[in-house]
Protein backbone atom coordinates (compact mmCIF):
# COMPACT_ATOMS: atom_id res chain seq x y z
CA UNK A 1 0.00 0.00 0.00
CA UNK A 2 2.66 2.16 1.32
CA UNK A 3 5.06 1.65 -2.17
CA UNK A 4 1.39 2.27 -4.77
CA UNK A 5 1.15 5.91 -2.59
CA UNK A 6 5.06 6.55 -3.10
CA UNK A 7 4.23 6.11 -6.95
CA UNK A 8 1.34 7.90 -7.25
CA UNK A 9 2.46 10.67 -5.26
CA UNK A 10 5.42 10.74 -7.35
CA UNK A 11 3.60 10.75 -10.75
CA UNK A 12 1.33 13.92 -8.97
CA UNK A 13 4.43 15.80 -8.59
CA UNK A 14 5.81 15.46 -11.72
CA UNK A 15 2.45 16.70 -13.28
CA UNK A 16 2.37 20.07 -11.47
CA UNK A 17 3.32 22.74 -13.43
CA UNK A 18 5.92 24.35 -12.10
CA UNK A 19 6.36 21.70 -9.22
CA UNK A 20 9.59 21.28 -7.45
CA UNK A 21 9.63 17.79 -9.66
CA UNK A 22 9.08 19.78 -12.89
CA UNK A 23 11.01 17.35 -15.49
CA UNK A 24 11.32 19.52 -18.35
CA UNK A 25 12.35 23.38 -17.84
CA UNK A 26 10.73 26.17 -19.31
CA UNK A 27 11.99 26.94 -22.73
CA UNK A 28 13.12 30.68 -23.45
CA UNK A 29 11.11 32.24 -26.64
CA UNK A 30 11.78 35.86 -25.99
CA UNK A 31 14.62 37.96 -23.44
CA UNK A 32 13.89 41.55 -22.97
CA UNK A 33 16.77 43.88 -23.23
CA UNK A 34 16.90 47.10 -21.23
CA UNK A 35 19.35 50.39 -21.35
CA UNK A 36 19.28 53.73 -22.56
CA UNK A 37 19.12 55.07 -26.20
CA UNK A 38 22.29 55.20 -27.58
CA UNK A 39 23.18 56.79 -30.98
CA UNK A 40 24.61 54.24 -32.90
CA UNK A 41 24.53 51.52 -30.85
CA UNK A 42 20.68 51.48 -29.31
CA UNK A 43 18.87 53.52 -31.70
CA UNK A 44 14.70 53.68 -30.70
CA UNK A 45 13.88 53.07 -34.35
CA UNK A 46 15.42 49.50 -33.50
CA UNK A 47 18.51 49.81 -36.02
CA UNK A 48 22.30 50.17 -33.83
CA UNK A 49 24.74 47.76 -33.18
CA UNK A 50 23.76 46.49 -30.14
CA UNK A 51 20.31 45.88 -31.64
CA UNK A 52 21.91 43.69 -34.48
CA UNK A 53 24.02 42.00 -32.69
CA UNK A 54 21.65 40.87 -30.13
CA UNK A 55 18.73 39.71 -32.98
CA UNK A 56 21.72 37.89 -34.68
CA UNK A 57 22.70 35.88 -31.50
CA UNK A 58 19.09 35.29 -30.19
CA UNK A 59 17.80 34.22 -33.85
CA UNK A 60 19.83 31.64 -33.69
CA UNK A 61 17.70 29.85 -31.29
CA UNK A 62 14.09 31.15 -32.69
CA UNK A 63 14.29 33.54 -29.97
CA UNK A 64 12.81 36.96 -30.17
CA UNK A 65 14.87 39.89 -28.93
CA UNK A 66 12.33 42.76 -27.36
CA UNK A 67 13.91 46.21 -26.09
CA UNK A 68 12.86 48.60 -23.48
CA UNK A 69 14.64 52.03 -22.79
CA UNK A 70 15.63 53.84 -19.55
CA UNK A 71 18.51 54.78 -17.72
CA UNK A 72 21.22 52.55 -16.55
CA UNK A 73 20.65 52.92 -12.70
CA UNK A 74 16.96 51.42 -13.49
CA UNK A 75 17.80 49.00 -15.84
CA UNK A 76 20.43 47.21 -13.55
CA UNK A 77 17.47 46.79 -11.00
CA UNK A 78 15.03 45.51 -13.41
CA UNK A 79 17.71 42.98 -14.20
CA UNK A 80 18.70 42.16 -10.50
CA UNK A 81 15.54 41.49 -9.76
CA UNK A 82 14.41 39.52 -12.44
CA UNK A 83 12.42 41.79 -14.03
CA UNK A 84 14.59 41.90 -17.20
CA UNK A 85 16.87 39.43 -18.50
CA UNK A 86 19.65 41.91 -19.81
CA UNK A 87 21.00 45.14 -19.75
CA UNK A 88 23.46 46.31 -22.55
CA UNK A 89 26.37 47.06 -21.40
CA UNK A 90 28.66 47.17 -18.63
CA UNK A 91 32.77 47.49 -18.58
CA UNK A 92 33.99 46.36 -15.41
CA UNK A 93 32.83 44.15 -12.96
CA UNK A 94 29.42 43.87 -11.05
CA UNK A 95 28.14 42.71 -7.95
CA UNK A 96 25.98 39.95 -7.62
CA UNK A 97 23.00 38.89 -8.35
CA UNK A 98 24.47 40.25 -11.71
CA UNK A 99 27.42 38.79 -14.16
CA UNK A 100 28.83 39.60 -17.13
CA UNK A 101 28.60 37.75 -20.43
CA UNK A 102 32.32 36.67 -21.39
CA UNK A 103 32.12 38.35 -24.27
CA UNK A 104 31.80 42.00 -25.11
CA UNK A 105 29.48 43.77 -27.36
CA UNK A 106 32.01 46.57 -28.10
CA UNK A 107 35.40 47.68 -27.35
CA UNK A 108 36.50 50.61 -27.73
CA UNK A 109 38.97 53.61 -26.91
CA UNK A 110 37.82 56.12 -23.83
CA UNK A 111 38.59 60.13 -23.63
CA UNK A 112 38.36 62.87 -22.37
CA UNK A 113 37.00 66.45 -23.30
CA UNK A 114 38.88 69.26 -22.13
CA UNK A 115 39.61 73.38 -22.34
CA UNK A 116 43.53 73.09 -23.69
CA UNK A 117 43.75 76.69 -22.11
CA UNK A 118 42.72 75.62 -18.72
CA UNK A 119 44.85 72.11 -18.84
CA UNK A 120 47.78 73.33 -21.09
CA UNK A 121 50.00 70.73 -22.98
CA UNK A 122 49.01 67.32 -23.64
CA UNK A 123 51.27 64.74 -22.07
CA UNK A 124 48.94 61.79 -21.38
CA UNK A 125 47.22 60.53 -18.44
CA UNK A 126 49.50 62.20 -16.81
CA UNK A 127 47.60 65.28 -17.53
CA UNK A 128 44.89 64.47 -15.00
CA UNK A 129 46.90 64.36 -12.47
CA UNK A 130 45.87 66.32 -9.50
CA UNK A 131 42.44 67.28 -12.22
CA UNK A 132 39.01 67.25 -11.45
CA UNK A 133 36.86 64.54 -13.68
CA UNK A 134 33.59 64.26 -14.12
CA UNK A 135 31.61 61.39 -15.92
CA UNK A 136 27.96 59.99 -15.74
CA UNK A 137 26.76 57.87 -13.38
CA UNK A 138 28.28 54.03 -13.06
CA UNK A 139 30.02 54.72 -16.67
CA UNK A 140 33.67 54.66 -14.77
CA UNK A 141 35.14 54.07 -11.48
CA UNK A 142 38.29 55.59 -9.68
CA UNK A 143 40.10 52.28 -10.00
CA UNK A 144 40.17 53.05 -13.24
CA UNK A 145 42.23 55.94 -12.80
CA UNK A 146 44.57 54.57 -10.52
CA UNK A 147 47.93 55.75 -11.94
CA UNK A 148 46.73 59.31 -11.42
CA UNK A 149 45.47 61.50 -8.20
CA UNK A 150 42.22 62.68 -9.32
CA UNK A 151 39.15 64.16 -7.75
CA UNK A 152 35.44 62.95 -9.35
CA UNK A 153 32.32 63.75 -9.83
CA UNK A 154 29.17 61.11 -10.84
CA UNK A 155 26.54 63.25 -13.22
CA UNK A 156 23.26 61.94 -14.90
CA UNK A 157 23.83 62.65 -18.37
CA UNK A 158 27.05 63.58 -20.61
CA UNK A 159 25.58 67.43 -21.26
CA UNK A 160 26.23 67.96 -17.80
CA UNK A 161 29.59 66.93 -17.54
CA UNK A 162 29.94 67.86 -21.37
CA UNK A 163 28.50 71.91 -19.60
CA UNK A 164 30.70 71.37 -16.40
CA UNK A 165 33.70 71.75 -18.87
CA UNK A 166 32.42 74.51 -20.68
CA UNK A 167 31.68 76.71 -17.62
CA UNK A 168 34.60 76.15 -16.05
CA UNK A 169 33.40 73.94 -13.41
CA UNK A 170 35.53 70.58 -14.11
CA UNK A 171 38.82 69.50 -15.94
CA UNK A 172 38.07 66.80 -17.80
CA UNK A 173 34.80 65.18 -19.01
CA UNK A 174 35.58 61.14 -19.40
CA UNK A 175 33.56 59.16 -22.04
CA UNK A 176 33.65 57.13 -24.91
CA UNK A 177 34.20 59.28 -27.87
CA UNK A 178 30.69 58.62 -29.81
CA UNK A 179 28.85 59.54 -26.36
CA UNK A 180 31.11 62.96 -25.89
CA UNK A 181 30.09 63.84 -29.97
CA UNK A 182 26.72 63.16 -28.55
CA UNK A 183 26.75 65.44 -25.44
CA UNK A 184 27.85 68.28 -28.16
CA UNK A 185 25.36 67.75 -30.62
CA UNK A 186 22.71 68.06 -28.06
CA UNK A 187 24.55 71.06 -26.00
CA UNK A 188 22.71 74.13 -26.15
CA UNK A 189 25.88 76.11 -24.36
CA UNK A 190 28.01 78.44 -26.93
CA UNK A 191 31.58 77.37 -27.22
CA UNK A 192 34.49 77.88 -29.40
CA UNK A 193 35.53 74.46 -30.58
CA UNK A 194 39.07 75.57 -31.25
CA UNK A 195 39.65 76.19 -27.48
CA UNK A 196 38.62 72.44 -26.70
CA UNK A 197 40.42 68.87 -27.37
CA UNK A 198 39.59 65.51 -27.13
CA UNK A 199 42.70 62.73 -26.44
CA UNK A 200 42.41 58.90 -25.58
CA UNK A 201 43.31 57.79 -22.08
CA UNK A 202 42.43 53.97 -21.77
CA UNK A 203 40.95 51.23 -23.88
CA UNK A 204 37.76 49.40 -22.32
CA UNK A 205 35.56 46.51 -23.24
CA UNK A 206 31.64 46.53 -22.40
CA UNK A 207 29.55 43.72 -21.97
CA UNK A 208 25.84 43.06 -21.32
CA UNK A 209 24.49 42.12 -18.06
CA UNK A 210 22.43 39.26 -16.62
CA UNK A 211 21.31 37.58 -13.54
CA UNK A 212 22.89 34.60 -11.73
CA UNK A 213 19.58 32.88 -11.81
CA UNK A 214 19.13 29.82 -13.39
CA UNK A 215 17.46 31.56 -16.31
CA UNK A 216 19.91 34.66 -16.40
CA UNK A 217 22.92 31.63 -16.73
CA UNK A 218 20.92 29.74 -19.11
CA UNK A 219 20.43 33.20 -21.59
CA UNK A 220 24.05 34.05 -20.58
CA UNK A 221 25.23 31.05 -22.14
CA UNK A 222 22.94 31.12 -25.23
CA UNK A 223 24.44 34.87 -25.88
CA UNK A 224 27.81 33.56 -25.56
CA UNK A 225 27.77 30.27 -27.36
CA UNK A 226 25.87 32.84 -30.00
CA UNK A 227 28.99 35.11 -30.38
CA UNK A 228 31.36 32.10 -30.45
CA UNK A 229 29.70 30.52 -33.11
CA UNK A 230 28.84 33.77 -34.82
CA UNK A 231 32.70 34.93 -34.84
CA UNK A 232 33.91 31.82 -35.86
CA UNK A 233 31.65 31.63 -39.32
CA UNK A 234 32.40 35.58 -40.21
CA UNK A 235 28.99 36.39 -39.34
CA UNK A 236 30.05 39.09 -36.80
CA UNK A 237 32.16 41.02 -38.29
CA UNK A 238 30.08 42.86 -41.26
CA UNK A 239 27.66 44.13 -38.27
CA UNK A 240 30.77 45.97 -36.78
CA UNK A 241 31.63 47.18 -40.16
CA UNK A 242 28.09 48.42 -40.89
CA UNK A 243 28.51 50.97 -38.24
CA UNK A 244 32.04 51.84 -38.33
CA UNK A 245 33.05 50.21 -34.99
CA UNK A 246 36.44 48.21 -34.29
CA UNK A 247 35.81 44.36 -33.97
CA UNK A 248 36.46 42.76 -30.92
CA UNK A 249 39.52 40.21 -30.78
CA UNK A 250 37.03 37.59 -29.88
CA UNK A 251 39.40 34.84 -29.70
CA UNK A 252 41.27 36.72 -26.47
CA UNK A 253 38.56 36.21 -24.35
Amino acid sequence: MIKYFAIALATFLLMLPGGICNAEEEKVTSVLAVGPSWDKFTNEDGTGLYHEILNKVFGLYGIEVKREYMPSIRAYKLVAGGDADMMTCKAYSVDKPLALARYPMFVNHYHVFFNKDRIGPWHGRKSLNNKFLVWRVSYYLPSEFQDVDIQFRELTSGQQALGMILLGRADFYVDDINFIEDSINKNRIPFDPTRYDIQTVGTRSYHPVFNTSERGREIMKLYDEGVRKLHKTGELKPIFEKWGFEYPDYDSY
